[in-house]
């Protein structure tokens, strides 16, 4: 996936951290087939605690954004992704559930039919 921007305020990425970041990134793509674009923003907060933020855009349905603090950077990285993972878990599991009862005939629709072919 080429579509992985990791944007720095505030502080000075090493390469280390955006390796690291990139890593991560590219790891949520196993979850859902259909992200068009993930931003990575590594931020230090007032209290000098280490913010991560990710918004990843989908094709089915809204934009994910998920926020996380903690002291190490590493950390508050691995905190957001595993925010993004259930929330896109989740994600596809409500676009499962509708394409199984568009699939599924519901049980009225064929009990009326059998009874109205014995009549």
């Amino acid at each position: 996936m080429e579509n992985i921007t990791i944007v720095a305020r505030h502080l000075e990425i090493t390469e280390a951290i955006k390796n690291y970041a990139l890593q991560k990134a590219q790891k949520i793509k196993k979850f859902f087939e259909w992200i068009l674009q993930i931003q990575v923003t590594l931020d230090i907060d007032g209290d000098n605690s280490h913010r991560a933020e990710m918004i990843v855009s989908v094709s089915r349905g809204p934009a994910m954004v998920a926020v996380a603090s903690n002291p190490d950077m590493y950390r508050s990285i691995d905190l957001v992704v595993d925010k993004i993972e259930a929330q896109l878990k989740k994600h596809k599991g409500k676009i499962q559930t509708k394409i199984v009862r568009r699939k599924k005939p519901s049980t009225t629709e064929t009990e009326g039919l059998e009874s109205g072919a014995g009549a």
